[in-house]
């Protein structure tokens, strides 16, 4: 397997048939699989609008009817992952780790959804993240798939819900080697910016964008492309972002 799709915020809502984020999602599911054949799916987070058991297996069998190639997922605000660790062990459902090996690559799931200091926000527990830490290989090409931002980014607003220990654990990626990527959510946007040799990227929301010229108050951007981010693995990891207009 040489491709990992990130689709994230889907924010599926599984009784309201006119909330866009179904429809929408197809539109992702479509073309991804108009792109390509075999990829592994990575679903970073605030899967649902409502976390609960109906919410979760309505998702995941409504992806099911897109795709039989295998599904990560990681928690979001918006998550709760007691319940979809409970799902993954009882149910066929998405598969939840912290790591996983793909020939000369590693790629690690973040858990950021403990409750930050303002509502939205998360936080990391670092001793797990060291943990995790301990099993990379050291000259392996790393992916990191979080929901939270590890710094501040976006509108004012945004700012305040983004990790909260975001500074220790950049202080802890910092001394892992070959880090090429850190992928994360929670933004509805697209950002991207490079330090020290590790690319910083955001992935769109498949549902809709925030505005993030907004700085006082949330604002979606109901014209903005949704979309999603494919990473190829090769010798190197390089990447794109795919966007689909919903006008």
């Amino acid at each position: 397997m040489d491709k990992i799709v990130q689709i994230s915020d889907i924010h599926f809502c599984m009784k309201d048939k006119s909330h866009s984020s179904r429809d929408n999602l197809s539109l992702v599911l479509n073309k991804i699989n108009g792109l390509y054949h075999e990829y592994i799916l990575v679903l970073s987070g605030d899967l649902v609008m409502k976390a609960d058991s109906a919410h979760y297996m309505a998702l995941y069998q409504y992806i099911r009817a897109f795709t039989r190639n295998e599904i990560y997922a990681i928690p979001g605000n918006h998550d709760d992952i007691a319940l979809m660790k409970k799902l993954a062990i009882q149910e066929e459902f998405f598969k939840i780790q912290d790591l996983l090996e793909i020939g000369i690559n590693d790629i690690v799931f973040l858990d950021s959804s403990e409750k930050g200091e303002h509502l939205g926000g998360g936080k990391i527990d670092l001793a797990y993240f060291e943990a995790i830490k301990s099993k990379l290989r050291e000259n392996s090409n790393k992916i990191i798939f979080i929901h939270h931002p590890p710094f501040k980014i976006g509108a004012e607003w945004f700012k305040k819900i983004c990790l909260d220990n975001g500074d220790l654990l950049m202080k802890s990626l910092s001394e892992i080697n070959n880090l090429k990527y850190l992928a994360y959510g929670h933004c509805h946007n697209y950002f991207i910016e490079e330090r020290e040799n590790t690319v910083f990227l955001s992935c769109p929301s498949s549902w809709v964008q925030f505005d993030h010229t907004e700085h006082h108050e949330t604002k979606y951007d109901q014209q903005k492309e949704i979309g999603f981010n494919v990473f190829h693995l090769s010798d190197d990891i390089s990447h794109e972002t795919v966007t689909i207009s919903v006008c």
